[in-house]
């Protein structure tokens, strides 16, 4: 795909937990979700699916791509998904505060004043006993980029434990200083044809994020959150996808690394483990000459 040709990005509107749940499956997950267990907070046009994110820039910002998943607003989940129409985008759903949120929010020095919050839960079963994490991939998107005094918030719990922090351990949100580090400017007027073509004035980079899960056959539990901070304009989106089972030898957390990459470790280069062996047959070959 060219630069500045943005692929057509399309979300269904939906308030079903369990259609939501599912999609934010990876393929193959080794995930089994409890049936029953799928709970939603949030308005009847707050949330939905999505497919087709590929979005590209004319300027240095990366191409920004996800699998197909679900999408999660502080507002509605109606956005415009060709062109940043506004610098505000802003609509009150009345679904108040999620306690989880507020708790982080204490915890990371932000207003615990919340609104609007839009919470997918489930209970999920690890399929292979020996298992014990679960990584999936995501997008913060917000209209409080880059100016607003006040940042909606995000978080994505397991067993009630926030895995979703930014690689300099703030919360993931609109804090200072840390648009010029996470995000990636949207101008408004913006279409996909020159800039990322969706609303938003600012979206993170693509996140890896690694959770721990109990594995052995346990019942694990998953709730995916947003909210409004202080008021109930200048909206945020959550686009969360590829939740799929796995190991991990770290205490989980995220990074922007390939996904399956425990966070802050860097990928062994593929030709590497060749020259190290290539190496170590030299060095036998120069043992054995050395002996004659």
């Amino acid at each position: 795909m060219s630069a500045g040709a943005s692929s057509a990005l399309t979300v269904s509107v939906d308030s079903d937990p369990a259609t939501l749940a599912a999609a934010t499956l990876g393929t193959l997950s080794g995930i089994s979700i409890v049936s029953g267990t799928e709970a939603l907070i949030g308005g009847s046009t707050q949330q939905g699916t999505y497919s087709g994110f590929n979005q590209t820039s004319n300027s240095s910002d990366p191409d920004l791509a996800l699998t197909d998943g679900v999408v999660l607003t502080s507002g509605l989940g109606t956005f415009s998904t060709t062109e940043n129409t506004s610098n505000s985008a802003s609509a009150s759903t009345g679904t108040g505060s999620f306690a989880p949120l507020v708790d982080l929010a204490s915890t990371g020095g932000l207003s615990t004043s919340q609104n609007d919050s839009n919470v997918l839960s489930f209970d999920f079963v690890l399929d292979d006993p020996t298992e014990n994490s679960v990584s999936a991939q995501f997008i913060f998107a917000t209209d409080e980029f880059p100016t607003q005094g006040v940042t909606d918030i995000m978080g994505v719990f397991v067993n009630g434990v926030n895995y979703a922090f930014f690689p300099n351990g703030d919360l993931v949100s609109n804090q200072s200083g840390d648009p010029n580090d996470f995000f990636n400017s949207n101008p408004v007027g913006g279409t996909s044809a020159d800039s990322y073509g969706l609303e938003w004035n600012g979206l993170t980079d693509v996140f890896n994020l690694i959770m721990l899960a109990d594995g052995g056959g346990a019942v694990n539990t998953i709730e995916i959150a947003i909210a409004d901070t202080s008021d109930t304009i200048f909206d945020s989106a959550l686009f969360f996808t590829n939740l799929t089972a796995g190991t991990t030898t770290s205490g989980g957390g995220i990074g922007n690394e390939p996904p399956g990459t425990p966070p802050g470790v860097v990928p062994i280069p593929a030709s590497l483990p060749l020259l190290l062996a290539g190496l170590g047959a030299f060095g036998l070959i120069r043992r054995r000459q050395s002996r004659i």
